[in-house]
């Protein structure tokens, strides 16, 4: 018995280690499985390229190619028609740029190699006339166009409808053409400057009564244009807005002298805006993209109307290239525009 529990003292100093080195090498082997699952599973960055086209002969810095949320450092490989220059990627002739981007591991993202192929193209210039009522919406859509398309450049002019169909039978240069009317379009796709095949509707408006900012007057609807001093401004007859103004005060039976017409819904905005104007009638998308300078007041639905605004291309453009008139209508007219023109009050058709 003395000599059992002899043995017992000594191996038991020897157990204990020994559970205590199990214990301490199955933490080890966990701690190892975790940090290599955390390494098999580790989230991959995400890659965007930003650039479908770019211009030949030219030097563009990579931050207006390829965007990530990476923080390791960027090694890029080329072929075709473009190298890697420092922060640039410089271009050659016409052709292809094959471009490798490949990204090392870092504590937070796993290491991943992505490519692109982008099309290296002369320089463009787009010519694009359009409604003075859709110039916020088209100069925000000509941002995100010209980040994408590098070698393309969008010059707009912003008119009153009638006065752009006077300007391209009159020869002006012209590529793409929107307006805010279906008659003004007809009239350039009956000349042949516009080809019928290509117009489509690109979105929907409506008017609204235009005030000062925190309307001064207290104006709530139509009949209130009437009152005694107001001083009301409308676009001119000849163009859409003034047309469109005319049916919705003959709807609702109400008259007033006009104190002056406007050659645009813009310079109806300016003139209320400004304060040289009590009250006009214009778009309700005048209204939101001027809402430091004015307010929109709401016309009633069973006398308001809903103006299409048409798009088209040109029977012979100025450009000659059909493939950028291609994507800024497909931009316009796409998820993008959309998103745009509806957060800008157009209605989508």
């Amino acid at each position: 018995m003395h000599a059992t529990n002899s043995l017992r003292n000594v191996f038991t100093p020897k157990l204990v280690a020994i559970r205590r080195l199990a214990v301490v090498a199955i933490l080890a082997w966990f701690a190892c499985g975790q940090l290599v699952s955390a390494k098999s599973y580790a989230t991959a960055p995400t890659v965007v390229w930003l650039a479908s086209s770019l211009p030949d002969s030219t030097r563009i810095e990579i931050s207006k190619i390829v965007e990530t949320d990476s923080t390791a450092q960027m090694k890029l490989n080329t072929r075709g028609s473009c190298d890697v220059k420092g922060k640039y990627i410089a271009t050659q002739k016409v052709g292809i740029c094959q471009i490798e981007l490949r990204l090392a591991a870092t504590p937070k993202f796993a290491a991943i190699t992505s490519s692109a192929i982008i099309q290296v193209k002369k320089k463009t210039e787009l010519t694009v006339l359009a409604a003075a009522s859709l110039a916020n919406s088209f100069e925000a859509i000509g941002k995100v166009f010209m980040a994408k398309y590098l070698n393309v450049s969008v010059k707009f002019n912003f008119a009153g409808s009638a006065t752009l169909a006077t300007q391209i039978q009159q020869g002006a240069p012209v590529d793409i053409v929107a307006m805010a009317d279906t008659s003004n379009i007809e009239k350039v796709v009956a000349s042949g400057d516009i080809e019928r095949r290509s117009v489509s509707t690109l979105v929907r408006n409506q008017l609204a009564i235009l005030v000062q900012r925190g309307n001064p007057q207290k104006i709530g609807s139509l009949n209130d244009l009437t009152r005694s001093g107001l001083k009301v401004v409308l676009c001119d007859i000849s163009q859409p807005c003034g047309k469109y103004a005319a049916i919705v005060l003959t709807r609702a039976n109400v008259s007033f002298t006009v104190a002056s017409r406007e050659a645009s819904a813009s310079g109806v905005v300016l003139r209320v805006g400004l304060g040289e104007a009590d009250a006009g009638i214009a778009y309700v998308t005048d209204g939101l993209v001027a809402g430091d300078k004015v307010d929109a007041i709401k016309i009633a639905e069973n006398l308001n109307l809903i103006a299409d605004y048409p798009i088209g291309v040109a029977t012979s453009p100025t450009t000659k290239d059909r493939a950028a008139i291609s994507a800024f209508v497909a931009t316009a007219s796409g998820k993008i525009g959309r998103q745009i023109f509806v957060d800008n009050g157009f209605i989508l058709p």
